[in-house]
């Protein structure tokens, strides 16, 4: 027998051995960790660290996953092996943990390939806005930007320590459910998680390649379709980008693709309509920036799922979704910010006839930074700061009247205009003081001190 065949058959015996060694050390399924269906990366996350936690249960794949779910579990198959639908068939164990969801329908995969309901079920989710309807259930809530953050935490306070791979799947499902920390749900938690999963010797280079966009050939050509499609219209103040698109069936990875439009679109809101062809459901998916614009509230009639922020809905009748879809976003009360609600209604103005340095002596007293500047009648004349201060003095004129150096062009804005209306104003004009005018009556200031307390 040649060399290379002996190679072979030993290569063959060692799979055999191991195949035999894997099939007889599988357990029996009698207390089960379960996802939420079509499994997104911090539901993966949260397994692994539940399986740390609760060592005699065993997680449990769902029949769909993302394609970086699908990429994780092929790097790290053996460290975090999974259950399938098809070894807990018939299974009645008697404990039962679910993470990163509280809703029956999105477990209903896994109830239905189980004997009977399981005595014990405890629930780990931070889908606050969600209605927890799984009967019998212990809900463990949780008020942190992704699920993977309070069970890494729950890992950290009792004393369990983690392989570097189950940290690394960690790690990366709460950089994935936090928008790598910029979505509006992420809390301080996230960062202590990160921290203490990164001791654990949590890969980021590998987290890194697990989130990068767009992995496969069709979710590039959908965000193509995507954007080719892609409207923008206004709800309620809202600057609300729509698009509807059609694929031939059901596949992973969409929502990673409207995150992806979305991170490129400068609107509050991206909303896609997906039209799956061959089963004749619809898809809708949900990203927005303000934290007004429920996303839960507008996709309710779909039977939504998710946060405020982002979420989802899988619509299988045959109704007119995105007449539907419009009609909500129409309905649903949640007027935008304004002008109003950023502006200071009791505002210090000055007179033109005020003398420089004594504007000088009123922004020292005060801690202004500048001015409103009303004239006999009470209209707006112009605005003085502190950069006309500095330019007086460089004169010697520090006795002249501010209306010799204060600014006549006026940057102003509207009660009723919107936020992303202000910040238009000031920062595309670079002015820290912005009047807020009924004709030409003052009624507010917006300072970069507003602004700023607006978004902390």
């Amino acid at each position: 027998m040649v060399a290379g065949c002996t190679f072979c058959l030993q290569a063959l015996n060692r799979c055999f051995i191991i195949g035999i060694i894997m099939s007889e050390s599988r357990p029996t399924p009698d207390a089960l960790i379960i996802g939420h269906a079509n499994m997104d990366l911090d539901c993966l996350g949260s397994l692994a660290l539940a399986k740390a936690l609760f060592p005699d249960h065993q997680p449990v794949r769902s029949r769909l996953a993302h394609p970086a779910v699908k990429e994780v579990l092929m790097v790290y198959q053996y460290e975090l092996p999974l259950l399938t639908l098809k070894e807990i068939k018939g299974a009645v164990p008697t404990s039962l943990i679910v993470v990163d969801t509280r809703t029956k329908s999105r477990i209903r995969e896994f109830l239905d390939a189980l004997g009977d309901v399981p005595e014990t079920i405890t629930i780990y989710d931070h889908h606050r806005n969600e209605e927890a309807d799984i009967p019998g259930a212990r809900l463990v809530e949780s008020h942190e930007g992704a699920e993977s953050t309070s069970l890494a935490l729950m890992c950290r306070d009792t004393g369990v320590t983690l392989k570097p791979d189950i940290a690394t799947i960690a790690l990366a499902g709460i950089y994935a459910d936090t928008g790598n920390f910029t979505h509006n749900n992420t809390t301080p938690g996230d960062f202590q998680a990160v921290s203490w999963l990164m001791e654990q010797g949590a890969s980021l280079k590998m987290v890194r390649r697990f989130l990068r966009p767009l992995r496969e050939p069709s979710q590039a050509d959908l965000f193509h379709l995507i954007l080719g499609n892609l409207s923008w219209r206004r709800f309620h103040g809202y600057v609300v980008a729509l698009s509807r698109v059609e694929i031939s069936e059901q596949t992973a990875g969409v929502a990673e693709v409207v995150d992806r439009v979305f991170a490129d679109e400068p609107v509050d809101v991206l909303l896609v309509l997906v039209d799956i062809r061959d089963k004749g459901h619809h898809l809708v998916i949900g990203r927005s920036r303000k934290e007004r614009f429920n996303l839960l509230e507008v996709l309710a009639s779909f039977d939504g799922h998710g946060h405020i922020s982002a979420a989802s809905a899988l619509v299988k009748d045959s109704r007119e979704v995105w007449n539907e879809l419009l009609k909500r976003l129409e309905a649903v009360p949640m007027d935008a910010l304004t002008a109003v609600d950023l502006m200071s209604g009791e505002v210090t103005t000055i007179s033109p006839e005020t003398s420089v340095i004594d504007a000088s002596i009123l922004f020292e007293q005060t801690g202004f930074s500048g001015a409103p500047v009303l004239d006999s009648n009470g209209d707006l004349a112009g605005m003085f700061s502190l950069k006309d201060v500095s330019k007086a003095r460089k004169a010697g004129a520090m006795k002249a009247p501010i209306s010799a150096y204060m600014s006549r062009r006026i940057i102003s804005c509207s009660p009723g205009d919107t936020i992303r209306e202000v910040e238009r104003h000031m920062l595309g004009h670079n002015v820290g003081h912005l009047p807020v005018l009924e004709g030409t009556r003052l009624v507010g200031l917006i300072t970069r001190g507003d602004y700023k307390k607006f978004y902390s």
